[in-house]
C-alpha cells in the first residue's frame, strides 16, 4: 500500500509576487496550469507550418532502414531538430515560449524532440524522473498536433491535478523495499548500474500506478486538431491511450524545455541518487545554439527506433541529406 500522505510534492511555479495576470499568458491558462497542470492552446501552427513540418519529417524517414509497422508506419524519431533545425520553427512560436518563461520565471530553453507517426500507446508516466530538474518546475513538455486527432488513433491523455500528488524519489522508492534497498545503498559496479536503474524505474512506476488507482485519478483525453499545442508540467502524468484502429495516424511532434538556468539530470541520476543528494551531482551540459531567438541545447546525436530498440546515429552522418 502507498502511503498516500507522502512523500512530500514540488513546489508548481515559481514564487513570483507577479505571476498571476502580469504579463501575455491569459489568466485562465496559468489557472489551469496550477490546478490541472495542463493547458492547451488551440491554432499555434497554421496549415503552412504543418505542413512543411511534415515534409521534412517524411523525407528525412526515406533515409532510414528502420522497419515500418504492420500498417505502413516508422516508429518515433527522437532528436530529429538537431539535423533539420527548422523542425524547431514551431517550438519557437511566441504562444509556447511566452506561456513557458511565465512558467519557468526565466526563459526557456529547448533539450529535446520526439517525432511520431503513430499513437504511442505509453503507460501513465511523468517526465520529470526521465529529466528531473531542479527546481521542479523548471520543465516541460509540448506536444503540436500535426494533424487532427481521432479517437481511436491512440490520443494523448493526461491525469488532471496528478502534478499535486506527492512525489516519489529513488529513496522513498527503495525504503519500501529492503532487498532493492541493499542494492541502491551499495557501490554498484559498472556492469551492474543499468540493472539497477531498471530495477528502481520498474519499482517507481508500480508504486505511481497503485498511487494512481488509491486516488481514482481520471485519464482525460483532450479533442485536439491540428495545430493545437498542449503544454504539460514536468511533474503530470499523461501517457497515449490504445490505437482502436491502428490503420490511423497520429502526427505529432513533442517539444522539451527546461529553464535557462535550471538544472538538468539523467534518468541514471534521479534513479540512483536519494532527493535531497540529487542537486550536488553534476547537471547535464551542452553547448547551446539559438534559433528564432529561442535557445536550445546542441547534441551531436539523434535516435531512432524500432521495435522498442533505440539505435544512436550521428547528426553529422546525416546533415544536408534532407
Amino acid at each position: 500500500m502507498v502511503n498516500l500522505s507522502g512523500p512530500k510534492p514540488h513546489q508548481l511555479v515559481p514564487e513570483h509576487s507577479d505571476r498571476i495576470g502580469s504579463n501575455s499568458v491569459p489568466i485562465h491558462l496559468k489557472n489551469q496550469w496550477i490546478e490541472e497542470g495542463f493547458v492547451c492552446i488551440p491554432s499555434v501552427a497554421s496549415r503552412s507550418e504543418i505542413e512543411d513540418h511534415n515534409k521534412i519529417v517524411t523525407d528525412f524517414r526515406r533515409l532510414l532502414d528502420d522497419c515500418l509497422d504492420p500498417y505502413g508506419f516508422g516508429d518515433r524519431i527522437g532528436q530529429l531538430h538537431q539535423v533539420c533545425p527548422d523542425l524547431m520553427n514551431i517550438s519557437a512560436k511566441s504562444e509556447i515560449v511566452a506561456f513557458l518563461s511565465w512558467a519557468f520565471g526565466e526563459d526557456p530553453v529547448l533539450f529535446g524532440s520526439l517525432q511520431f507517426e503513430k499513437g504511442t500507446e505509453q503507460s501513465p508516466h511523468i517526465d520529470a524522473i526521465f529529466f528531473w530538474p531542479e527546481p521542479a518546475y523548471a520543465m516541460a513538455g509540448v506536444w503540436v498536433a500535426l494533424e487532427d486527432v481521432d479517437p481511436e488513433a491512440g490520443p494523448l491523455f493526461y491525469i488532471p491535478g496528478s502534478h499535486k500528488w506527492p512525489f516519489f524519489h529513488s529513496d522513498d522508492v527503495v525504503d519500501r523495499r529492503p532487498d532493492l534497498k541493499e542494492r541502491w545503498s551499495s557501490s554498484a559496479n559498472i556492469d551492474e548500474v543499468g540493472d539497477l536503474v531498471s530495477a528502481v524505474g520498474n519499482a517507481w512506476t508500480e508504486d505511481f500506478i497503485a498511487m494512481e488507482r488509491e486516488r481514482g485519478g481520471q485519464r482525460i483525453t483532450p479533442k485536439i486538431r491540428a495545430g493545437d499545442v498542449v503544454i504539460w508540467h514536468s511533474l503530470l502524468a499523461h501517457g497515449g491511450a490504445t490505437r482502436i484502429n491502428p490503420t490511423l495516424s497520429r502526427r505529432s511532434v513533442v517539444y522539451h524545455y527546461f529553464g535557462k538556468t535550471a538544472k538538468l539530470y539523467t534518468f541514471s541520476q534521479f534513479m540512483l541518487t536519494a532527493r535531497d543528494d540529487i542537486k550536488n551531482l553534476q547537471p547535464t551540459v551542452m553547448p547551446r545554439g539559438s534559433y528564432n531567438g529561442l535557445e536550445f541545447m546542441q547534441f551531436p546525436q539523434f535516435a531512432t527506433y524500432s521495435d522498442g530498440i533505440e539505435r544512436v546515429r550521428l547528426v553529422e552522418d546525416f546533415t544536408g541529406k534532407v
